[in-house]
C-alpha cells in the first residue's frame, strides 16, 4: 500500500468548461474542470509499488482530474469570479462526479469546496479540496487521502459533437 502524497498531485493548468443550457444534453448547464497532474515515474504503471515522483522512467504515469455535472450559479467566469462554493459528496443530490483514472481503474475524487480566484480574460484560479477515495476501486493499493488542489483554468465553452456531414448533392461517395 503506497501513500500519493503530495509530490505525485502536482497540477499543470486545466480548463474549466461551462456547457450552455441550450444543449439537448444532460452537461446542459453545468459545468466541468479537467486537471492535469504532472508525470510521474514507475517500473511498471499498473503497480503502485512502484510509483516515485519524476520523469526518470522507465515508464511515465500520465492522468488528470475529471470533475463532471458541476452546479454553479453562473454562466460567465466573472460571476465564479472570488466566489466559495461547497458542494455534497458522492452521491448525496448535488454531489460533483469526480474521478481521477490509475492503475486501468476509475477512483472516484470528491470535492467539498472550490475556492475562485480573480478571473482575469478567459482563465481563473482555483482551489479545490478534494478526497481520494481509491478504496471504491478496490484493490489498488493506494490509501485513500484529502488534498488541496492549487491550479489555474482556461475557459472552455461546451460544443455538441457535430454529426458528420453529408456529401453535396451529385457528389459520389468514397
Amino acid at each position: 500500500m503506497i501513500d500519493l502524497t503530495d509530490e505525485f498531485l502536482q497540477p499543470s493548468t486545466g480548463t474549466i468548461c461551462y456547457w450552455p443550457t441550450h444543449l439537448d444534453s444532460p452537461v446542459a448547464g453545468t459545468w466541468s474542470i479537467t486537471i492535469p497532474l504532472a508525470p510521474f515515474s514507475a517500473d511498471d504503471p499498473y503497480e503502485p509499488a512502484t510509483f516515485r515522483p519524476g520523469t526518470g522512467g522507465p515508464e511515465l504515469v500520465t492522468t488528470e482530474i475529471m470533475l463532471d455535472f458541476i452546479t454553479l450559479p453562473a454562466d460567465t467566469l466573472a460571476v465564479l469570479s472570488q466566489r466559495t462554493f461547497t458542494f455534497p459528496v458522492n452521491y448525496a443530490d448535488g454531489y460533483i462526479d469526480g474521478s481521477i483514472y490509475l492503475i486501468a481503474a476509475h477512483c472516484l475524487v470528491n470535492v467539498a469546496r472550490i475556492e475562485f480566484g480573480p478571473a482575469a480574460g478567459n482563465q481563473i484560479s482555483a482551489t479545490l479540496d478534494a478526497h481520494f477515495d481509491f478504496d471504491a476501486a478496490s484493490g489498488i493499493e493506494i490509501r485513500n487521502r484529502t488534498a488541496v488542489l492549487r491550479t489555474a483554468l482556461r475557459l472552455e465553452v461546451g460544443q455538441p459533437l457535430s454529426s458528420p456531414q453529408a456529401p453535396p448533392k451529385g457528389a459520389e461517395p468514397v
